[in-house]
């Protein structure tokens, strides 16, 4: 009897309840529409960051890594142009010192001229007329006078060649400007200029230096010649 009771509170129970109902899909247009704008949206922004991204990509390439090859070639040899340098030049001070007449660092052109200077000047080798062994402060003066002169000499010729030498290295060398591939390349170019145009500027020091040098070197003579004078009108007692 039990399970008969049991049997029918079941069967009234579910004949009572109210029927499922299915779940069925709606279309809301307005959310379409608006989850459609959302989506174009994030595409449009994704698009634009991997635009940025290139763009900073591109920007570090120019403005990082070595660019050594384009600030190189004929930009590194505008200063001096591949030839004479004053750095190399033979010391005046040593010359005016009495030190021996060197051509080190000059062109053999340089060395014919002041070699043909000097025997076309068929140089007396003392003025005193004293023999070999004696000196006399005059004929070192003169002696050093007649080194100075030829050692310019063949400065004045080196030098030359190297102006016309470092003015053609000059134009081709700004020939390269314009040329770099990115902003880096152009600032080491521009760098390379600067170092170049502080070299060709140490070189006008050089030749400075060396004209100073000749020009003292007229002073000694001078004082030389008024020492000896002053040696000359000395009186001494027999």
């Amino acid at each position: 009897m039990r399970w008969i009771f049991v049997l029918a509170v079941l069967t009234l129970t579910f004949t009572d309840a109210p029927p499922a109902m299915a779940q069925v899909p709606v279309l809301d247009s307005a959310n379409l529409a608006k989850a459609q704008q959302i989506a174009t949206s994030t595409q449009q922004i994704l698009t634009a960051d991997q635009q940025i991204l290139q763009f900073t990509q591109k920007t570090l390439q120019a403005v990082t890594g070595d660019r050594s090859s384009q600030a190189q070639g004929t930009l590194a040899q505008m200063a001096l142009g591949g030839g004479f340098s004053m750095a190399q030049a033979p010391s005046l001070g040593s010359v005016i010192s009495g030190g021996a007449l060197s051509f080190a660092g000059m062109g053999s052109a340089s060395q014919n001229i002041v070699s043909t200077l000097i025997n076309g000047l068929q140089l007396v080798q003392t003025i005193t007329g004293l023999v070999s062994g004696q000196t006399h402060p005059a004929d070192t003066a003169y002696k050093n006078s007649v080194n100075v002169a030829a050692t310019l000499s063949g400065l004045i010729n080196s030098t030359q060649s190297a102006v016309q030498q470092r003015s053609s290295a000059f134009t081709q060398g700004g020939q390269q400007i314009g040329k770099a591939q990115d902003l880096k390349g152009s600032v080491d170019q521009n760098t390379q200029v600067q170092i170049q145009t502080g070299q060709t500027i140490n070189e006008l020091n050089g030749v400075v230096n060396n004209a100073a040098a000749a020009a003292n070197q007229a002073n000694l003579d001078r004082i030389a010649a008024e020492s000896s004078a002053a040696r000359a009108m000395k009186f001494t007692q027999q």
